[in-house]
């Protein structure tokens, strides 16, 4: 908060003070000057009385006088010319520099949401304000500043006469009849005290004792302050007095003529009291109005000097111009202009050797000063002005009263003015008062009163005096009496009825800036107006009248002003931030323009406090660009630097162009930077600087222990490995497969310390562990990078930055080696223990994010730890965004290749650090109250020795396949480490799709299947699918793979039974040969998608075989009949790849105890079938005999339709089948407590005591379609493929195929909150199993013929034939009664033929029981009698079985096909 060192009352009485003119002999200056002053010097810490003084007004009232300060002044000193003036408030601005300091909270305030650094006070401006105030040259329309007496020095010694010190240039006078004091100095070591007094008694006869004083200083010798030691903690009550030593800083210029458009040395000749015209802006005038010298009349008579000899005028230097006319009356301008000429004029000894003020004099001297002062004062000063105002008054009311009377009508009739001395028409412009013109002596009363306290007195006559400029027209003159009324009335303060006209000051300074065009006034009566206004808390008027006075004609008037405004909106009650940081800009700005870069800088500062942070992006920019150039001027490029870096943010709403070259001067700047680091520090240091751009995503940074995969080539694919992209879905499946190996490597059961291999370590792994790398094997980085700018960034020789600790055999303390360096020359030996990647150039797009990968191969055992990146950042040449012109590499097409299309013009080479944070810890009750990381170590890795490394390569892998397609591949093997391996095991997701076979040699390579050209042979052989699981043991040649060392074996992939892409993993496991290794095994991935098309569906049902009702013959029984429907799905499309045809080769049945037959003698060949085509093939399946069936493996029957016959039972069409049969449990369900494969199989609770029961219509037969299809590619060629579909038939009169079914899951049962009794239900078997317990056929004559008209009743003899087909004896009971009732009460029985109630029924014995052994088949004869003749369905009988001994609970059989009987009427 802009805080002054004085009250505005303090200021106001400063600021007009009665002023004091000295004269000074030689001799008496060379005494002063002992104590490094002069004499107005010495007495100005004592102008002022400490003591109250009385004064009477006019009216020979009392008042009292509080505090009079008397304004000394030296007589041979002048106001400088306007550059001179300029240069001193320059450099008194430039001199006072803020003392805010970084991290000092002293001077911050909350104002709303926003917490503000600002400056207490604001010492720049009151340097300003008193350097403009003392160089304001004088004027005759006022009488404020003109000298009231005139003090004589000389000294007890001197005999010289003090006419002849009279100057050239003399100040104006008050009056003719001014106050002369005369002193006499006395210096108490040297001079003689007898003759001082006698002097002095002669001067007090001489010019009275009120007029005479006798002054004793110095008195401590020269030789005792030679001796004294000079104690710097004292007060110097001279210091504030005494103009501070200026230091112009480098890099700031003034604006010496920058914004003035006129000539200094010119001014008008008379006072300007203004025109009737159109009125003139401040900032439209002619001259260069700067502070305190433009715009000003000059003196046209000037008063005589009363002590002058003559009546003629001053002495006048013809030398000088016009503008330096103006007599001085600073004090502090007259030390500055005096300081070095007086020191060498008068001899004296060198300063630098007492460099303290008033070393000669003592406490006592001190005091003769004060009370000096004091006396001048009240007994010479004061008196004087009292008999000068009952003067002035006495005048004055003689000469009102003639005026009144004598002139009244004249000035009626006339219009004219008597005490002018030049009338004016009525278009005159012009006033001009002569001296005795009452209203300038009433003026000169007015401004006697307001120097000496008089406010009340002082106010009546201004405002009297107001009255009479306004109706003269003379804008000067009442422009100034308005400034005073208005000033008389805040003076008084409390004591005045009136309230403060601030009215009266704001016509004052519209009056001096339009109709007068009086800057400088202008400027005073808003410095002195403010300060009132400020005191009682107008804020918001003080800030208007600041920036009225705004101008272009001076850039640090305008600059100091805008400040002041500023802070007078931070002020007010409700403070106006926003405008306080927006005044605060436009006063930087205009500070930059005066030259004044320090408080430029500071006041872009400080406005970025209120738009930082707050959206304002543009106007944030802007105060950070001024900043930076700022700081740079100032040579503050640390400063510079962080400013430009602001500018280089993702919120950045600049051009592209724009922001170009915002990095560019980064660059730039921060170069400079480096190199003065540099010469700071010395040339040897390593320490790379940190670079801000573009953005390192370090949590995103992946660690990957391996290189890229190798790309395939020609019809060779390599192992995919583990990579960036891989999807984090699939994490668990390689875990769970890592799981299955391992614990089958380690007899079923996993280790007691086990941890899952992490091959890639991202910011989603358990990272608390450092990863383990290898000699010689390279570990590859991912890191983003990401350009929040809109343009291109350049990055060249990009490396990764790294530190390794190697491990030693020895005591020694091993040495940290980094790769850090300063320059970019390699350096031999970090090179030969790490081998980096470097990449040459990276053009990183605006707005873009980037993958990077880069390796690193170390060379020796130790700890390498990897904690960033070095590189060179530069701006492009151009913003013409063109992609790069160079080969895709491990960035993609990002790198540049030879042919780069950009060109870094600036770049500085740094740095940027790889920190990532670990997770939140939140599982105890410290963690949850307080923010706490893990550890991740996944760039801290642990080096150990060289491990065997495994390369497998597929050659001709497919990428599309037929639905069942059986294609062969070539899988190798190669050992590319350094040591040997040994149990490699292969572990996937999906076994079924995959058979592995031997090691290929020349004796086996050939087709998929294996032929034979000998027919109706059956295969028997073992097929054991507890051993089909998803762990697969890889014979090695020799048992152990050396390096260097490979082989290769066959692998046959088969297509899925459904169309679509699908993955295909597998995860290969193999052991170091050498036991002393840790860990002992290692893992390599592949995973590779099939795209799988439509080629065959098969659908197959069983049912049992019917024989004839006429035949005796049992030995169809047991048989099957077994209808295939194939059908061709594929599509043929022109243009593109199709299936033409797809030919059935064979048909073969693996079952325990089934085999297949034709129906046929003869087979046709060529069984093909065109695309959406379907073929009906019917086949017969036979019970194996006991005979038959002598081992517990599977039988394989083939049947061929063309050509030799395909040996099923050999490899791959056995073990494709026997993965067919197996359901394996989902992968995240498999456990691991033992090595055997995890199957679905029925459990011995599934199995359980009914499984003799189940066999009924269980048969177990598994049909192997082979086939072979006729492709026909793109080009037209046409190739053959062969494959192989398998439908398990489990049970007769149900459909299977050769695709899975999806089961729709069911809905599940509303929630019932109601508990349940809970019942133990008694398990028994399927209700299908029990209606198929046992089979029965009728055996009859199906044609009957007789003569109804002999005999009414025909009898006809049927024999049931029952059946048992479980493994279980049964109780089989036969019913015939209600047969006609129940033959429409199961649909199963076939359409019942209509026949008239009664036609047929049975007889004898309708109910019959017995039992069957398992297996046994037995016959009912059975008799049934028509009526009339016709057509009838006799198989309504109802056979009901149970397998309890307790019958009540009997199953119903289920009835086989319709048996019809044809009944004619034969003649008679």
């Amino acid at each position: 908060m802009a805080q002054h060192k004085q009250t505005a009352h303090e200021f106001i009485q400063s600021t007009f003070s009665p002023q004091v003119a000295v004269l000074c002999s030689n001799d008496a200056e060379l005494l002063c000057q002992k104590n490094n002053l002069s004499f107005v010097q010495l007495v100005q810490p004592f102008s002022r009385l400490k003591t109250e003084a009385h004064i009477k007004d006019p009216n020979n009232v009392q008042h009292s006088v509080q505090h009079l300060r008397i304004g000394v002044v030296d007589m041979n000193n002048q106001i400088p010319p306007a550059a001179a003036a300029k240069k001193l408030m320059n450099d008194a601005v430039n001199n006072e520099q803020p003392q805010l300091s970084e991290g000092n909270r002293g001077n911050v305030i909350t104002v709303g949401d926003y917490d503000l650094q600002l400056s207490s006070s604001t010492p720049w401006f009151e340097a300003y304000r008193e350097v403009f105030l003392q160089t304001l040259p004088q004027s005759d329309h006022e009488f404020l500043k003109h000298c009231l007496a005139s003090m004589l020095q000389t000294l007890s010694s001197s005999q010289q006469q003090q006419q002849s010190q009279f100057p050239n240039k003399l100040p104006l006078w008050f009056s003719p009849n001014i106050l002369k004091y005369y002193v006499l100095l006395h210096d108490v070591v040297e001079a003689e005290a007898s003759k001082a007094e006698a002097v002095y008694q002669s001067m007090k006869s001489s010019f009275g004792h009120q007029s005479c004083h006798l002054l004793q200083i110095n008195s401590r010798s020269l030789t005792a302050v030679e001796t004294m030691k000079l104690d710097t903690s004292l007060p110097d009550p001279w210091g504030q007095f005494l103009p501070k030593k200026i230091d112009i800083q480098e890099g700031v210029d003034y604006d010496t003529g920058g914004s003035s458009g006129g000539d200094d040395s010119i001014f008008p000749t008379q006072l300007d009291e203004g025109t009737n015209g159109n009125n003139i802006h401040i900032g439209d005038t002619n001259s260069n109005s700067d502070e305190g010298v433009d715009g000003l009349g000059t003196i046209n008579n000037v008063v005589d000097h009363p002590l002058a000899m003559s009546n003629e005028s001053p002495l006048q230097s013809p030398n000088m111009d016009y503008s330096s006319d103006y007599q001085g009356s600073s004090s502090s301008l007259n030390s500055i202009q005096s300081a070095l000429s007086k020191s060498s004029s008068f001899g004296v000894t060198d300063k630098n050797k007492f460099p303290g003020h008033g070393m000669c004099l003592t406490a006592s001297d001190q005091d003769r000063i004060r009370i000096f002062m004091h006396e001048f004062a009240v007994r010479a000063l004061i008196p004087w002005a009292e008999r000068q105002m009952r003067t002035l008054n006495d005048l004055l009311m003689s000469r009102t009263g003639i005026r009144k009377s004598l002139f009244g009508t004249a000035r009626k009739l006339f219009g004219g003015n008597p005490s002018k001395s030049n009338q004016a028409s009525s278009n005159a412009t012009t006033v001009v008062y002569s001296k005795d013109a009452p209203e300038l002596q009433m003026r000169r009363l007015a401004d006697l009163a307001f120097l000496f306290q008089l406010y009340d007195f002082a106010y009546q006559t201004y405002h009297s005096a107001k009255r009479d400029f306004n109706n003269d027209n003379a804008w000067l003159h009442f422009a100034g009496t308005l400034e005073m009324a208005s000033l008389a009335i805040f003076m008084l303060g409390n004591q005045s009825q009136r309230s403060y006209p601030d009215h009266y000051m704001e016509s004052a300074i519209t009056t001096y800036l339009q109709s007068c065009r009086n800057v400088p006034y202008s400027v005073r009566a808003t410095l002195v107006s403010t300060e009132a206004l400020k005191s009682r808390g107008k804020y918001k008027d003080a800030a208007m009248q600041f920036i009225k006075m705004m101008s272009e004609d001076s850039d640090l008037r305008s600059a100091l002003l805008l400040e002041q405004a500023a802070h007078c909106f931070i002020n007010m009650r409700n403070a106006m931030v926003r405008k306080y940081s927006f005044h605060m800009i436009l006063a930087g700005h205009r500070f930059s323009k005066a030259g004044q870069r320090k408080h430029a800088l500071r006041a872009y500062s400080q406005a970025l406090q209120i738009y930082k942070g707050k959206g304002w992006s543009l106007a944030e920019d802007h105060i950070n660009f001024t900043i930076g150039r700022q700081s740079h001027n100032l040579k503050q490029l640390e400063n510079a630097t962080a400013a430009f870096k602001h500018l280089l943010t993702e919120d950045s709403k600049q051009t592209p162009m724009q922001q170009n070259a915002f990095l560019r001067e980064y660059l730039f700047v921060y170069r400079q930077l480096l190199v003065q680091e540099a010469e700071e520090t010395g040339l040897q240091s390593n320490i790379l600087p940190e670079l801000p751009l573009p953005i390192l995503d370090s949590n995103a940074t992946k660690v990957l222990l391996g290189a890229r995969p190798q790309p395939p080539q020609n019809e060779k694919m390599f192992a995919t490995g583990v990579w960036f992209e891989q999807s984090e879905s699939h994490t668990n499946k390689w875990k769970i497969l890592e799981d299955l190996l391992v614990s089958s490597a380690n007899g079923g059961s996993l280790p007691l310390i086990y941890k899952p291999t992490l091959q890639l370590y991202t910011d989603d792994t358990d990272n608390k562990y450092n990863p383990v790398g290898y000699v010689r094997e390279p570990i590859t980085i991912e890191f983003y990078l990401v350009n929040p700018l809109k343009v291109a960034l350049t990055m060249t020789d990009v490396m990764l930055l790294w530190s390794f600790l190697p491990t030693i055999s020895s005591m020694d303390k091993p040495q940290l080696i980094t790769n850090e360096h300063m320059v970019t020359a390699k350096n031999n030996l970090s090179d030969e223990i790490v081998h980096g990647q470097t990449v040459k150039e990276i053009i990183l797009q605006g707005n873009d994010r980037l993958a990077v990968q880069m390796t690193l191969a170390p060379q020796q055992m130790g700890e390498l730890r990897i904690y960033g990146i070095t590189y060179n950042l530069g701006s492009s040449a151009t913003t013409f965004m063109a992609p790069s012109q160079g080969p895709s590499g491990p960035l993609g097409s990002t790198i540049a290749g030879p042919k780069a299309s950009y060109v870094s013009t600036v770049y500085v080479r740094g740095k940027q650090k790889i920190e990532v944070q670990g997770p939140r810890l939140n599982n105890k009750k410290e963690e949850m109250a307080v923010k706490t990381y893990g550890p991740d170590r996944r760039l801290d890795l642990t080096i150990q020795e060289e491990m065997p490394l495994l390369q497998v390569s597929f050659l001709n892998f497919p990428r599309t396949l037929l639905c069942g397609e059986v294609h062969p591949v070539t899988l190798s093997f190669t050992n590319v480490g350094s040591s040997p391996m040994h149990k490699l095991m292969v572990a996937s997701s999906n076994p079924k799709c995959f058979v592995l076979g031997t090691v290929l040699n020349k004796h086996n390579l050939g087709g998929v299947y294996k032929s034979s050209s000998v027919k109706d042979e059956l295969n028997c052989v073992k097929c054991d699918t507890d051993n089909v699981g998803r762990v697969t043991l890889i014979d090695l040649p020799g048992g152990v793979l050396h390096p260097k060392g490979s082989f290769s074996i066959q692998l046959w992939i088969r297509g899925n039974d459904i169309g679509g892409n699908h993955e295909i993993d597998f995860l290969f496991y193999y052991e170091s040969a050498q036991k002393s290794t840790k860990p002992r095994y290692r893992l390599l991935r592949h995973n590779v998608l099939v795209n799988t098309v439509e080629s065959l569906s098969v659908r197959a049902v069983a049912q049992k075989a019917c024989r004839h009702s006429t035949s005796n013959d049992t030995s169809n029984i047991g048989q099957m009949l077994i209808s295939c429907e194939m059908e061709n799905l594929s599509q043929q499309q022109s243009g593109r790849a199709h299936v033409q045809q797809i030919e059935v080769k064979q048909i073969s049945c693996a079952s325990k105890n089934w085999t297949i037959h034709s129906l046929t003698s003869t087979i046709k060949a060529d069984v093909h079938i065109g695309s959406r085509e379907l073929l009906q093939i019917c086949l017969k399946a036979v019970n194996l005999s006991s005979n038959d069936n002598t081992t517990d493996g599977t039988t394989f029957t083939d049947l061929s339709f063309h050509g030799d016959k395909i040996v099923s039972s050999e490899s791959p069409c056995r073990q494709f089948y026997e993965r067919s049969n197996i359901k394996l449990k989902a992968l995240d369900e498999e456990t691991f407590q033992s090595s055997t494969p995890s199957q679905n199989i029925q459990s011995v609770e599934n199995m359980d005591e009914f499984q003799s029961l189940n066999c009924a219509i269980e048969l177990g037969i598994s049909l192997i379609i082979l086939w072979q299809a006729h492709i026909v590619d793109i080009n037209g060629s046409e190739r053959l493929c062969v494959g192989q579909h398998h439908v398990l038939v489990e049970k007769t009169d149900c459909i299977f195929t050769s695709y899975p079914y999806m089961l729709v899951p069911k809905e599940s049962p509303p929630i019932k909150f109601i508990k349940e009794e809970v019942t133990n239900e008694e398990k028994k078997p399927a209700f299908e199993v029990l209606t198929q317990l046992v089979s029965y056929t009728l055996q009859y004559q199906t044609e009957v013929d007789n003569c109804f008209s002999k005999c009414r009743l025909c009898f006809v003899h049927v024999t049931v034939v029952l059946e048992n087909l479980s493994e279980a004896e049964v109780s089989v009971l036969v019913d015939t009664s209600k047969a006609q009732l129940r033959l429409n009460d199961y649909l199963d029985a076939g359409v019942a033929v209509e026949s008239p109630a009664g036609g047929f029924s049975w007889v004898g014995q309708t109910l019959k029981q017995l039992k069957l052994s398992p297996k046994e088949t037995q016959n009912i004869l059975l008799s049934v009698s028509f009526g009339k003749p016709g057509v009838y369905n006799i198989n309504n009988l109802a056979v009901f079985v149970t397998y309890q001994h307790d019958s009540t609970e009997m199953t119903q059989q289920k009835q086989t096909k319709p048996c019809v009987i044809t009944v004619r009427d034969a003649p008679s």
